[in-house]
């Protein structure tokens, strides 16, 4: 399993889409990461922030958690 952190723009046309791997960080690097991020939407008028938990290398299927 990998997991992502995941912001999205939200808006017409293509936005911004940052994905960052922190499959092996520790908790309080994942959790400052999400501080980052949210800090970084700011200048967004919409957007969408989420844990994707991704199988696909073990045959399974994405589990995704909105932050």
């Amino acid at each position: 399993m990998r997991i992502y952190l995941e912001l999205l723009e939200i808006g017409e046309g293509e936005g911004d889409f940052i994905r960052i791997d922190v499959t092996e960080w520790s908790e309080r690097d994942i959790a400052e990461a999400i501080a980052l991020l949210r800090e970084h939407a700011r200048v967004y008028s919409s957007y969408v922030l989420q844990k994707h938990c991704c199988y696909h290398d073990e045959g399974g299927s994405c589990v995704i958690e909105p932050l």
